[in-house]
């Protein structure tokens, strides 16, 4: 009877062991309020795939701790030659993707080539195209050599969207494939996909930096703020962000944690530069002048954002922000109606004109169109808002499609990163498809220049022209970072670029 006695006991510290472990793993949920459309860093367009690549992914740089200075991640040191197109980079020797492949220069290289491949059409390609060579004189080694000074290229090479692949295993499947089932050497290691529920990675416990102190994150794409604050406020999501004010105000008082940064986020209406009549520079102006900007804006944003006048964000280099904001054009009902009217009188817009502003099912986008829907009405315009599915509205945008368009803009803080590819004429992000040779020159010299002063003129000449001479765009405002969390969430700090940074060289996230 003792023996039994005995081996029940046992069975039952083995049993209260086993619950005690489960119990006690950590996973983080997080809330995201779109559904990326893969998780290849060569094929990922838009910050939610490139903030939860960054989780899978290392790059050779980081820009993760400081948006302005890049710091050893892949890469353990590297030197640029005295003319500015000789990088050359030497990698650590203990790092190995999640399937158990070393990393090596041969990985570095596949994904640079798999990022400039034009069969690929890789949204990144265009911050590559200075290459000139890649040699790998050794495994620990890389040379990259452009054919001009680039000065924004570590910041390229830093980007989510230059994570570095595993080149047998994403050879041997193909970019596609990968999308789905990728394989870095980053803190996390990708387990799950379910469409439209959730994207579940776990922690690689041979982590370089160190072993995340998080079990598993999921990331859940919640499209609408209401249920991702409901999430919240229940418990089903232990972080999220891009909420209504409203319910920001309402869980500080339910006790959640909130942070805010000022923010590397933007939103803009855009005019397609091909199509009458929004290809007159008279019509873009009549919409400026037929909408209160400083009413509407305050009304839409509250405290999550503030009103923009130029694409390139206050402190940045090139901003220019007095002088775009002094050629802002004013709320002028007759200005707008007589510019209308001569429109019509000239035969560029029918009487009776009807068109559609198209935007994401976000409601700030979609209230921005509604406003400028409002307004138009008064003038006899009819104009229909329409939010389709991202996976939808995208390819209408990078084809011309869309007449008229309320959108946005994330990146890091270089001048560069905020225009080229919204403003280079064979740019796949040029959704007006704006073609100015003024504005295609100054950003490529801006691109070359290594003196700042010199670099900011170049921005400054290529912004005054699109946006206060041709008026292709009305930027609209400058968006906080803030994001929501359980008092359980420990050493999260909201990112400018609304990426989620779970662990890096200064931080590692965890659950109390």
């Amino acid at each position: 009877m003792k023996k039994i006695f005995a081996v029940l006991a046992t069975m039952l510290l083995v049993t209260s062991l086993f619950v005690g472990n489960a119990a006690a793993e950590k996973v983080l949920k997080v809330g995201i309020s779109k559904e990326p459309a893969n998780l290849n860093p060569v094929l990922i367009h838009g910050v939610y795939g490139e903030s939860i690549a960054g989780n899978i992914f290392d790059t050779l740089v980081s820009f993760k701790e400081s948006a302005k200075e890049a710091a050893p991640l892949l890469a353990k040191s590297w030197t640029i030659s005295a003319d500015g197109k000789v990088y050359t980079f030497k990698l650590r020797n203990d790092v190995k993707f999640h399937n158990g492949d070393a990393f090596t220069s041969a990985d570095v290289k596949y994904t640079l080539d798999e990022i400039m491949n034009e069969k690929n059409a890789s949204p990144s390609a265009q911050f590559f195209k200075p290459i000139q060579k890649i040699e790998t004189p050794d495994a620990q080694t890389i040379v990259i050599t452009l054919d001009a000074p680039y000065a924004p290229f570590l910041l390229a090479l830093g980007s989510q969207t230059c994570g570095i692949l595993p080149s047998r295993a994403a050879a041997a499947v193909g970019m596609e494939k990968f999308s789905r089932s990728p394989i870095g050497t980053g803190p996390f290691k990708f387990v799950e996909w379910a469409p439209d529920d959730k994207i579940v990675l776990e922690k690689n416990k041979d982590y370089f930096i160190a072993e995340p102190k998080l079990d598993k994150v999921v990331f859940r794409p919640i499209p609408k703020p209401e249920t991702m604050a409901a999430e919240l406020l229940s418990g089903g999501l232990d972080l999220g962000g891009e909420l209504l004010p409203q319910d920001i105000d309402r869980m500080k008082k339910e006790g959640l944690v909130v942070k805010s940064v000022p923010g590397l986020t933007s939103r803009y209406l855009g005019f397609n530069a091909k199509r009458k009549p929004f290809s007159d520079l008279r019509f873009r102006k009549a919409v400026y002048h037929a909408v209160p900007f400083d009413q509407a804006i305050p009304g839409i944003f509250r405290e999550a954002g503030d009103r923009a006048y130029s694409w390139i964000p206050v402190g940045v280099l090139g901003d220019d922000v007095d002088y775009m904001k002094s050629r802002t054009l004013p709320f002028d009902m007759a200005k707008a109606k007589a510019l209308f009217d001569e429109l019509k009188k000239d035969g560029v817009m029918p009487e009776k004109f009807e068109f559609t502003i198209y935007s994401p099912q976000d409601p700030q986008r979609k209230k921005i169109a509604t406003v400028v829907s409002t307004q138009l009405r008064q003038f006899g315009i009819t104009v229909k808002v329409e939010t389709p599915e991202w996976a939808t509205l995208f390819p209408m945008l990078k084809q011309g499609q869309c007449d008229m368009y309320a959108m946005g803009w994330g990146s890091v803080p270089d001048p560069d990163r905020w225009t080229y590819k919204i403003f280079i004429p064979d740019s796949n992000m040029n959704f007006s498809q704006y073609d100015e040779p003024i504005v295609t020159e100054a950003l490529k010299q801006g691109r070359s220049a290594s003196d700042p002063v010199k670099r900011s003129e170049y921005y400054k000449t290529a912004m005054r022209k699109a946006l206060v001479e041709d008026f292709i765009h009305i930027p609209v405002a400058f968006l906080n970072t803030t994001n929501v969390m359980s008092k359980k969430v420990v050493g999260f700090e909201p990112s400018p670029e609304k990426y989620v940074h779970l662990v890096t060289a200064k931080r590692n996230v965890d659950l109390k």
